[in-house]
């Protein structure tokens, strides 16, 4: 049982593990697709405004009125499409990349390679115009100008157009495409759980259930044996003092007097020699039935030896009322009855005894109610005696032949 519950639970953590760590790494991925696009989506953003840096510092290199505002014109050029250039390298690098985490959308890639864009040619070639700027001198500086210019409003332009609105669809997709993907996982991951809890969880909730159960019962069993007896399932002689002194203490608080009756079986032992124990046994079932039949139900049966049983009056009726009952035992248990063929006759006699609220010891009460018990049988058994000066006498004489 606990290999199997250990089992499952390394099954379920192991479930949720593997899920859990799908989910992100799958999430991780859609992040860095992502964030690849909007890294491009900037770069090329910043090469549309280089670009046009350009071609605003080709201007004052053309018009500049001396050689060092020239100078520092042409410098700012440079400067400025070297920017471009890093950038595109970068670009360049990723689109390349097929394998590896910087690969964009071949849609992008398309536009930097492909006509009718091919972007990366047009950055070469405006590289080479803005080279030829740099090196031009009068009339011909000015004609180089309006072709750097031109080609940053026109042919370039609208290839780094293109691959910014190319990025922007690629950027919308992959956010669309994170959001299925989490709702996807979202879905995995309750529909495993759930399935975890319908195939792993419950039949294991269940199992443990009824183990408990079973463990419960068994312990009810064990705790009702050590109190019952094992034939007739009445209460022992261990409940019993558990009983009389429960008892005992609400009649001292209800200022009650607290009386029992002890009531040994007639002629048991002959049935029990002459027709065998599996006999007897059915005698001892055949008197606790009466017992349970001729008593209240408040009143607290126990079978406390062979042939012996005690009752309880737990309603504090006095022994007037417990006597009538006794009368009904004595009564009923002469009756005749048959038993696997045989016809078998028993009796019962009962001793009666009881105690005030100021007499606190049960051994005492007990030994009133034996000594009441053997007066009975004394006097012809079949009858009830109450405890009296007269059974106690009897008792003492007995006791002292037999002594001598």
């Amino acid at each position: 049982m606990a290999r199997r519950l250990r089992h499952a639970y390394i099954l379920a953590l192991s479930i949720i593990a593997v899920t859990t760590l799908t989910a992100f790494t799958i999430e991780h991925r859609m992040m860095l697709a992502f964030e690849r696009s909007s890294v491009a989506l900037d770069t090329v953003s910043q090469q549309r405004t280089l670009s046009q840096k350009v071609a605003l510092f080709s201007a004052d290199m053309v018009h500049a009125h001396n050689d060092a505002v020239r100078q520092m014109a042409a410098d700012n050029v440079m400067r400025t499409y070297m920017d471009m250039v890093e950038a595109h390298v970068g670009l360049m690098q990723r689109i390349g990349d097929v394998d590896g985490e910087g690969r964009l959308s071949p849609a992008l890639r398309d536009i930097f390679l492909e006509t009718p864009y091919a972007l990366d040619a047009k950055i070469t070639r405006y590289g080479d115009r803005i080279e030829a700027l740099l090196a031009s001198e009068g009339n011909a500086r000015k004609a180089r100008y309006n072709a750097v210019y031109f080609e940053t409003i026109g042919p370039l332009g609208d290839a780094l157009d293109a691959a910014f609105t190319q990025l922007e669809d690629d950027a919308m997709a992959d956010v669309a495409a994170m959001r299925r993907t989490r709702a996807v996982l979202t879905i995995v991951v309750m529909l495993t759980l759930a399935a975890e809890w319908l195939f792993i969880f419950r039949p294991l909730a269940r199992t443990v259930e009824v183990k408990t159960q079973a463990l419960r019962e068994a312990r009810d069993t064990v705790a009702h044996a050590a109190l019952h007896d094992p034939l007739t399932d009445l209460p022992n002689r261990r409940l019993l003092d558990q009983i009389l002194a429960t008892t005992k203490a609400q009649a001292a608080r209800k200022d009650e007097r607290l009386a029992v009756c002890h009531i040994d079986l007639d002629w048991f032992k002959q049935i029990n020699d002459t027709l065998g124990h599996s006999v007897g046994d059915e005698v001892l079932l055949h008197a606790a039935r009466i017992l349970r039949q001729a008593t209240r139900s408040s009143d607290f049966i126990a079978r406390v030896g062979g042939d012996e049983f005690v009752v309880v009056d737990c309603t504090f009726g006095g022994e007037d009322g417990l006597r009538v009952m006794a009368d009904r035992i004595v009564e009923r248990m002469a009756r005749p009855f048959e038993i696997d063929g045989h016809v078998c006759r028993i009796g019962a006699s009962i001793g009666i005894a009881s105690c005030t609220s100021a007499d606190d010891d049960l051994e005492a009460l007990m030994s009133r109610a034996d000594i009441a018990l053997y007066h009975a049988k004394e006097l012809g058994r079949g009858r009830v005696c109450s405890y009296s000066d007269a059974a106690q006498d009897a008792f003492d004489d007995r006791r002292t032949q037999t002594a001598a």
